[in-house]
């Protein structure tokens, strides 16, 4: 890592914060809850390992921390630890210069789990957690990927579903396949304020959440997405082929930006209320930045699948992604109907075996003679008899059909067109009536 990374002058003590934030989500800390930026009991951020111990963390982005930054900070400590009875509380102070050495030998005078990160212990944590920053904000760098499966293993699983569809078998398609690993953020967070007006607390709003945010364009994924990647077990994998990935083009900083503007969005709510003169009223309750707690970030590379199968004068379009062995599909055009566009269960669905098309059973013939081969409405092959209409999807079975039809005499010819046979019955008995 190159110096300039933690080149940090620009950043306000607030930035800092929030960029040591970041990186001790990396060493493994998972942020219990925001805390106020001011009269906050030298608390600047609060934070549990794995174990569930709390973890406080004093930013001080200046040159030099002396002894009376640490008293303050065992302060914090007894109060959080009068706060959580069961657990135990440890402490860290982060600067980005160094500390005084009446600091140093305070802390190994007082026995408490207090750790001291300096400026270039601060260089070696991002070292050995491959952070790397530029201008202030933190860079995306990982290599993991939801667990995912092998073109071969894809390819058999879409034959598997094709030949779910009624006349597949009689059929083999060509599949094309392409794949990319799709640069993401997941992120967990908290919304936590209340609203006053004069009449005092209006509303107190808490609620907990996670998102996608893409790492190229910063938008974020659609809420199914979200939840498909991000329900059950987290499977993570290295990633070998490194040309599979769209690199991240966004930092860290930048997309966490683009979703806290999403969640002010989404968590902008009205309430009603009675005011002190009696009368309603509504107000827009918006929450603000330092009220949205960013618990964990999640930086990983989804896989995301594209297909083409063609049958004979057909193309099928597939999107979907992949984690572990569960599937997600954007776009599966072999599910539509080529004819009414509606889409179906691949069991109700059949192939036209003169044309690709895949259709459903409002738009499919059985051919009339054996009963079994399919066709789409647009190929069948209809004979007309004196009223009625065989549809065919065999020119053999056609031709057939019409050999026996020319041999039949009459009252054969009319047992077979029950239409004709209705109508011919139909005046024979008004006849018979009107002779009576």
């Amino acid at each position: 890592m190159k110096n300039k990374s933690l080149n940090l002058d620009s950043l306000d003590g607030y930035e800092f914060q929030e960029l040591i934030t970041k990186i001790m989500q990396k060493r493994g800390y998972k942020q219990s809850r925001a805390t106020p930026k001011s009269k906050d009991l030298g608390k600047d951020i609060i934070m549990e390992n794995q174990k569930g111990d709390a973890i406080i963390i004093e930013c001080k982005h200046q040159n030099l921390v002396g002894r009376p930054v640490i008293q303050k900070l065992q302060g914090a400590m007894s109060h959080e630890e009068k706060q959580e009875q069961k657990n135990k509380v440890k402490g860290i102070i982060v600067t980005s210069g160094s500390f005084s050495k009446d600091a140093l030998e305070y802390v190994k005078e007082i026995h408490q789990e207090i750790e001291l990160i300096d400026g270039k212990k601060l260089k070696d944590l991002c070292k050995e957690l491959k952070v790397i920053i530029e201008n202030g904000k933190v860079q995306v760098i990982t290599n993991k990927s939801f667990r995912n499966l092998s073109e071969k293993n894809v390819k058999e699983t879409i034959l598997k579903e094709f030949s779910k569809i009624y006349w597949s078998k009689e059929c083999s398609p060509k599949i094309k396949i392409n794949f990319s690993l799709n640069p993401v953020i997941f992120i967990e967070y908290d919304v936590n304020f209340n609203t006053h007006t004069s009449v005092g607390c209006i509303d107190r709003y808490s609620k907990k959440g996670e998102m996608g945010v893409e790492g190229v364009t910063g938008k974020v994924l659609y809420e199914n997405l979200a939840k498909f990647f991000l329900s059950g077990d987290i499977d993570l994998e290295n990633i070998k082929n490194e040309n599979t990935k769209i690199q991240f083009e966004l930092s860290e900083d930048e997309i966490e930006d683009n979703a806290i503007n999403y969640i002010i969005s989404e968590h902008t709510h009205d309430v009603y209320y009675t005011g002190n003169n009696n009368r309603g009223y509504q107000k827009t309750c918006i929450p603000k930045k330092r009220d949205i707690s960013i618990k964990q970030v999640l930086p990983v590379y989804i896989p995301n699948w594209r297909s083409q199968i063609s049958l004979m004068k057909m193309d099928y379009s597939q999107r979907f992604y992949i984690k572990g062995e569960k599937w997600m599909y954007l776009e599966d055009e072999l599910k539509k109907c080529k004819i009414c566009g509606e889409e179906n269960n691949y069991k109700k669905l059949s192939l036209c075996p003169d044309c690709g098309r895949v259709v459903c059973e409002n738009h499919r013939i059985i051919d009339y003679l054996d009963k079994k081969t399919p066709v789409c409405e647009l190929h069948i092959k209809p004979f007309r008899l004196w009223i009625q209409k065989r549809n065919f999807a065999k020119k053999e079975n056609l031709e057939e059909y019409k050999k026996w039809w020319m041999s039949r005499n009459f009252l054969q010819k009319l047992y077979e067109d029950k239409i004709a046979l209705g109508f011919a019955i139909g005046i024979t008995t008004l006849l018979i009536l009107w002779l009576i």
